[in-house]
C-alpha cells in the first residue's frame, strides 16, 4: 500500500565498533548494556527488580527476523499444535507450517529479514539478556511471534498486515507491535484492530517520523497505544510526529539493537519504530505481572506512571516509567465501585445536568484520595460546567469517605455513556448511561455583526474568510465535538453545493468550518473562519449560510466576491534531490519506488482541485504504465501530495509497483504535473529488469 512503511524510515544508523570499550555493569553482562541509555530512561533496572517478564508472547508486524543473532537465538514462539516443515496444517488455522509465525509477503513460513527492520525492533524488545554477548532486551523470557508484512524496501499492502493482525489475535498473542505506518486510513486495518482489541490483545504502534501534527495509521486509533519519541534529554525528538491521539513517549534517538546482516552486529538507531519497540517490551512487562490486564487498563497504567513532558498534544502522558508502570498495578479484585445517577433522561441545552457520584473501596475500607477518570463515549458532554472535546479525562480524586461527584450536561442530543476508570491500576470501576434530548428548531436564530472583506487571488493561492454571528436565539449554539447540533457554516445558492473554494481542511465539500468557540451563548457572539483554495480562473460569488446540523438552517445569506486569476506556468519549478535505486524484480513482484522532489518555484503545490500536484507516467505523458498498482491514484496517476508542498520545501514521494507478466527490460518513467496547469520538473526513469 502506498505510503505504509516502517516508521524509522529515512533515518540514519551508525554500527558499533566491535572493539568499544565497555564496563560490565553488575545486574546484567551483556557488554553493550553500557551504551543503552534508553533502557535508563525507562527506569528498566528498577523494573527489574519486580520482574524480569515471563514467557508472554509478543506479535512482530514486521519485514521478519535475523533468527541466527547471537542475541535472538531461542526468542521465537513455537506453534506447538504445528508439525515442523511436513508440509501441512496440522492445527487447521489456515497456514502450512507456520512454526514461529508466517510469511505474508509470500504466503510460506519464510521469516529470514531482509530489510533489517523487524531483527532491530526483535531485539530491544527480546534480546537475550545475561549472555555475555551484544544487548540487553526488555523481557528477559518473552517469546517473539514473527509476522513478516513488510518486504525489503520496509513497504507493504494493507491485505498482508490484516491478515497478520488476525494471527496473532487468534494463536495467542497478547501484544502486537506495529513499528510502521501510513497517513492513510483503511476500513479493513481499523477492523482487525478492533479485533485485537476487543479480544483483550494490546496493540502498540508508531506515531511516525515527519514531524507532523498528524499521528500514522494504526497509532491514530484511538485503542491504539501510539508512541512518540523523546531524544536523550527526555525532549521530543524533532522528527517525531504528535497530535491529540499521542499516548505516550520512549526514547528514540541512537537506541543500541541488533543489526541483521552479522549474527554478531549491532548498530545504533532512530526513531519512533524503536519507541514503540520499547513500550511494547514493557507492556509485556506488565502482563508478566498480572496477565489478565486489558488493552484500556495497560494504557491507563502507562499514562498515570509516566513522567510528564509538558506539552500533552507533543508529549501525550509523558515518558515511560517501567518502574512506576509495574508498581502502579493493582491486584484484580481488591477494588470495587458504587455509581449512582440523579436522572438518566434529560433535554440538551447545555444546562440540564444530572448528578453522577462514584463511591470507592479498597476491600471493606473507603478509598480516599483515589484518582478517578472518566472516558466518554459519543461525546462531548459537559463536566462540571466545562465543556470536554476529549474522550478520555481526569476527574480528580475522592474525598476521605471514597466519594467522587460530578455534574453532567449536554449540547448534543443522543445516548452518552460515562465509563468511570481508576487513574492508578486503569481499572473500569463502572459505567452511567445518560439520554441527552433534541431542543426545537425554532429556539435557533442569528444576525450577521460582521465578515471579512472580498479577495483577489491566483490560481493555487489559499486565503481565509471569517464571520461573526449573534446568536439571537434562546438556544445555546455548539462548536465542540462533531454532526448533531454543530453549528456550522455550509454552502448556500443552493444549500449543500461543492463549491469550487473548498480547501482540503473544510468539513466537507459543502461545510467550511464550525465555530472558533466551544459554546456561543444567547447574547453572545461568535466567529466562523475557513481556507478557502483558489482552484480555477474566474469571479465568482460564493454563497454560505449557518446551519445546525440535523435541526435547521438559519435564513441568513453571506457572499463574497472571489476573483481568482490564472498562474504563469514559471511558477511551477523543481529539483529532483534523490531517487530509489533501479530494481530486479520477479514477474507479479511489489516493490517500492521513493522519489524527493524540492518545490524552486513561487508558488504552492495544491493537495486538491485544479493545481492538484501528482506524479504521472511520462515519456509520453499520462500513458498507462505496465507497472500499475491498485493502490495508484489512477492508471497514470501513482501518487499525489498529502499536505501542501510550500515554495522551498521538500516532498517524498513513495509509490508502489507490479512487475508485469512479461519478462523483459523497462524504462519507467515519471514528471510532476500540476493538474490542468502544467508538467514540470526532470522526468524520473528507472531501469526496472523483470525476469
Amino acid at each position: 500500500m502506498t505510503g505504509l512503511h516502517s516508521a524509522n524510515a529515512g533515518l540514519p544508523m551508525e554500527p558499533l565498533a566491535e572493539d568499544y570499550p565497555l564496563q560490565i555493569q553488575a545486574l546484567v553482562n551483556d557488554p553493550l548494556f553500557v551504551q543503552q541509555d534508553n533502557l535508563q530512561q525507562l527506569q528498566i533496572e528498577s523494573a527489574w527488580e519486580v520482574t524480569t517478564g515471563s514467557s508472554v508472547t509478543i506479535a512482530l508486524i514486521d519485514t521478519g527476523i535475523s533468527a541466527s543473532h547471537e542475541d535472538l537465538s531461542g526468542k521465537l514462539w513455537t506453534n506447538s499444535r504445528e508439525v515442523p516443515n511436513n508440509g501441512v496444517d496440522d492445527d487447521n488455522n489456515g497456514y502450512i507450517d507456520d512454526i514461529s509465525g508466517y510469511n505474508f509477503l509470500q504466503n510460506n513460513n519464510n521469516l529470514s529479514d531482509n530489510n533489517g527492520h523487524g531483527t532491530s525492533v526483535a531485539s530491544i524488545v527480546a534480546a537475550t539478556t545475561n549472555n555475555n554477548k551484544g544487548i540487553a532486551g526488555i523481557n528477559w523470557n518473552a517469546k517473539i511471534m514473527v509476522l513478516k508484512a513488510l518486504n525489503s524496501l520496509g513497504g507493504g499492502e494493507y491485505s498482508h498486515v490484516v491478515s497478520a493482525i488476525r494471527y496473532a489475535v487468534d494463536n495467542g498473542a497478547r501484544v502486537i507491535n506495529m513499528s510502521f505506518g501510513t497517513y492513510i486510513n483503511n476500513s479493513d486495518l481499523e477492523s482487525a484492530v478492533n479485533y485485537a482489541i476487543s479480544r483483550g490483545v494490546t496493540v502498540v504502534a508508531a506515531a511516525g517520523n515527519n514531524n507532523q501534527e498528524k499521528l500514522l495509521y494504526p497509532a491514530s486509533y484511538v485503542d491504539v497505544i501510539a508512541v512518540g519519541a523523546v531524544d536523550s534529554a527526555g525532549a521530543r525528538a524533532s522528527f517525531s510526529n504528535y497530535g491529540g491521539n499521542l499516548d505516550i513517549m520512549a526514547p528514540g534517538v541512537n537506541v543500541t539493537a541488533a543489526y541483521f546482516e552479522r549474527s554478531d552486529a549491532y548498530a545504533k538507531y532512530s526513531g519512533t519504530s524503536y519507541a514503540s519497540a520499547q513500550v511494547t517490551g514493557v507492556v509485556s512487562l506488565m502482563l508478566s505481572k498480572r496477565l489478565d490486564l486489558t488493552p484500556a487498563q495497560i494504557e491507563s497504567f502507562l499514562k498515570v506512571t509516566a513522567t510528564p513532558g509538558g506539552n500533552v498534544l507533543e508529549c501525550g502522558g509523558g515518558l515511560v516509567n517501567a518502574r512506576k508502570a509495574l508498581d502502579g498495578i493493582v491486584q484484580a479484585g481488591t477494588i470495587t465501585a458504587t455509581i449512582t445517577i440523579s436522572s438518566n433522561n434529560l433535554l440538551a441545552d447545555g444546562r440540564d445536568g444530572s448528578w453522577v457520584t462514584v463511591i470507592i473501596k479498597e476491600g471493606d475500607l473507603v478509598a480516599g484520595s483515589r484518582r478517578v477518570q472518566l472516558k466518554i463515549k459519543n461525546g462531548p458532554v459537559i463536566i462540571n460546567n466545562v465543556v470536554t472535546t476529549v474522550a478520555l479525562i481526569d476527574l480528580g480524586a475522592t474525598d476521605n469517605q471514597g466519594i467522587l461527584s460530578v455534574n453532567v450536561s449536554s449540547y448534543l442530543p443522543g445516548e452518552k455513556q460515562l465509563i468511570f476508570i481508576d487513574a492508578a491500576s486503569g481499572m473500569e470501576l463502572g459505567s452511567a448511561t445518560i439520554q441527552f434530548n433534541n431542543l426545537n428548531a425554532n429556539r435557533y436564530q442569528t444576525s450577521l455583526v460582521a465578515k471579512s472583506f472580498d479577495l483577489n487571488l491566483n490560481v493555487g493561492e489559499e486565503d481565509t474568510l471569517w464571520v461573526d454571528l449573534k446568536n439571537t436565539g434562546s438556544a445555546p449554539w455548539i462548536g465542540a465535538g462533531n454532526n448533531r447540533n454543530q453549528f456550522r457554516l455550509g454552502t448556500a445558492g443552493p444549500r449543500d453545493r461543492l463549491s469550487l473554494l473548498a480547501d482540503a481542511n473544510w468539513i466537507s465539500g459543502n461545510r467550511t468550518a464550525t465555530l472558533e468557540q466551544v459554546v456561543v451563548y444567547p447574547g453572545e457572539v461568535g466567529r466562523i473562519s475557513f481556507s478557502i483554495k483558489a482552484s480555477q480562473p474566474g469571479t465568482y460569488k460564493e454563497y454560505f449560510s449557518p446551519v445546525v446540523e440535523y435541526i435547521s438552517w438559519l435564513n441568513l445569506p453571506i457572499s463574497w466576491k472571489i476573483t481568482i486569476k490564472s498562474v504563469a506556468i514559471s511558477a511551477y519549478q523543481t529539483d529532483l534531490i534523490s531517487r530509489s535505486g533501479d530494481l530486479e524484480l520477479q514477474r507479479g513482484e511489489l516493490a517500492m519506488l521513493t522519489v524527493v522532489f524540492k518545490n524552486t518555484g513561487s508558488s504552492g503545490w495544491s493537495t486538491a482541485n485544479v493545481g492538484a500536484v501528482r506524479l504521472g507516467a511520462s515519456q509520453p505523458n499520462d500513458r498507462q504504465s505496465r507497472f500499475y498498482n491498485n493502490s495508484w491514484l489512477s492508471n497514470n496517476r501513482t501518487i499525489g501530495t498529502f499536505f501542501e508542498i510550500k515554495p522551498g520545501s521538500e516532498m517524498t514521494l513513495t509509490f508502489a509497483i507490479v512487475a508485469p507478466d512479461t519478462a523483459g527490460v523497462y524504462y519507467e518513467s515519471f514528471k510532476l504535473v500540476s493538474e490542468y496547469i502544467t508538467w514540470f520538473g526532470p522526468t524520473v526513469t528507472w531501469r526496472i529488469k523483470v525476469i
